[in-house]
């Protein structure tokens, strides 16, 4: 699977903007405990590194949404190639919602939608689970108002 990494500034506003709703719907005394999505890596559909680079010219990050079951957040994403097609991918966000968590949405509203300028392409394999790696990945700066 080819993911985009964001550059790490990218990537600190994303953990600070996890912080901010976690620390909304923690609470210890129901055994809420929410917890950030890790790596921040956003699933592609292309086959290779090499595919995504050439045709990838914008990434838009949006606010956060809950999943069918509603025990996940995660942030849609756009990836706009240069054909003009637009392809949908999720950024899991933050897990171990209770069903039902109304988080405030002003976290979402100061920063998303937020542009993904710099980010690395890579594939990823999971050799076991929850362990992640990262092969041939290439930096890619967009250039887009």
């Amino acid at each position: 699977m080819i993911v985009i990494i964001p550059h790490r500034d990218l990537e600190l506003k994303l953990i600070n903007a996890q912080k901010k709703i976690i620390k909304q719907i923690f609470d210890y005394d129901k055994k809420i405990i929410p917890y950030a999505a890790m790596p921040l890596w956003i699933p592609t559909e292309f086959e290779t590194v090499d595919e995504a680079k050439n045709a990838i010219t914008k990434v838009t990050v949006m606010a956060p949404e809950y999943d069918e079951n509603k025990e996940v957040l995660f942030c849609p994403v756009q990836i706009e190639t240069g054909g003009g097609h637009i392809l949908k991918s999720k950024l899991n966000f933050i897990h171990g919602l209770p069903r039902h968590s109304a988080p405030r949405n002003d976290v979402g509203d100061k920063i998303f939608p937020l542009p993904v300028k710099i980010f690395r392409l890579g594939e990823c394999t999971s050799p076991k689970p929850g362990v992640y790696e990262l092969s041939s990945p290439v930096w890619k700066k967009l250039h887009y108002n």
